[in-house]
């Protein structure tokens, strides 16, 4: 209230300094209201002193009562379940106003409108949520829903999806740089780091694991060396029996049985996709398999390796870790 006074007194001033100062007994006689009785040249300095004096006072009020201008945050578009959840780790959250289909956590990002799934986008539904910029995995598209987004006058950055733990963290980092956050960065990748250290040994010689997501023309799709289903099973010290071929293949019942798995790891996705874990165990090649060698796991914990991957890596490790033998009587 005070400053406000202070201001308006000034415009006042500042106002009424424009007016031509008289001298000291210049007053008519018969009115004794002020008559002009100056000169130009001391108009002149009156309104420079005045003026100067106006602000001056406005400078020191600027100085003194900081302003803070703020822009609104970008609008963001996150395509990819690990740029997704990488994004919401950072705090950047409130920034999202859609998601595709594959983002399926945290909670906040399930509960976003989506545009359709990351590798079958359609330029429309993006530019229908008014984005500044869409943040994409690298293998989201098809590459022409890019260029149309970018022609639009959208930003488009693509982050290469990751295949080992060094892969994690450049995410993170490129993604924190982006968001203008890399403090918070820091302290994903020491939780993440700090994670890994700890993992359980699953002990012994490494077992022989196939991960399965998917079916096709009665088939199992397995996925083999280069994939994000490899570098896990990598990193808990298992070994990928289907690292012969590269990618994902179907595999038929003989190559099943030729792959002879010591344990199947599947995400729920997928089996859910293969009919559930009954019809999954009476595949011909899996009907040597005990029920506690099948581990299935969140989709995108086991596959997105994201900020949650040392968590990922400690509930495989655990899951693929032999039964402590029974002791004999």
């Amino acid at each position: 209230m005070v400053l406000k006074c202070i201001l308006m007194r000034t415009i006042r001033i500042h106002k009424y300094s424009l007016m031509p100062l008289p001298l000291a007994g210049s007053f008519s006689r018969s009115t004794r209201r002020p008559t002009c009785t100056t000169t130009r040249a001391e108009n002149r300095v009156s309104r420079c002193f005045w003026g100067a004096w106006s602000i001056g006072l406005l400078s020191l009020l600027a100085i003194v009562v900081p302003v803070t201008v703020s822009a609104e945050a970008p609008r963001l578009v996150t395509i990819g379940g690990a740029v997704t959840e990488t994004v919401f780790a950072l705090g950047a959250g409130d920034q999202v106003v859609a998601v595709d289909t594959s983002s399926t956590y945290p909670q906040a990002a399930v509960s976003r409108p989506k545009v359709g799934y990351a590798r079958t986008l359609a330029a429309e539904g993006i530019l229908a949520m008014r984005p500044d910029h869409v943040l994409a995995a690298e293998h989201a598209g098809p590459a022409a829903v890019f260029e149309q987004l970018r022609a639009a006058g959208v930003a488009v950055t693509l982050v290469p999806d990751p295949r080992s733990v060094n892969d994690t963290v450049s995410m993170i980092e490129t993604l924190a740089t982006l968001l203008g956050r890399p403090d918070r960065a820091q302290a994903l990748v020491r939780e993440l780091l700090i994670a890994l250290r700890g993992l359980p040994s699953i002990g012994g010689e490494p077992r022989d694991v196939i991960v399965v997501i998917g079916g096709q023309g009665g088939q199992i799709m397995v996925a083999g060396r280069g994939t994000a289903a490899d570098a896990m099973l990598t990193l808990v010290g298992a070994r990928n029996a289907a690292s012969a071929f590269r990618g994902y293949r179907p595999v038929g019942d003989e190559a099943l049985l030729r792959l002879a798995p010591q344990a199947v790891v599947v995400p729920d996705h997928a089996l859910r996709a293969l009919g559930g874990l009954d019809r999954l165990r009476g595949q011909p090649g899996f009907v040597s398999l005990a029920a506690d060698q099948f581990v299935v796991l969140d989709s995108l914990l086991l596959l997105g390796m994201g900020p949650r991957l040392g968590e990922a890596a400690e509930r495989l490790a655990t899951a693929l870790a032999p039964a402590p033998a029974m002791a004999t009587p």
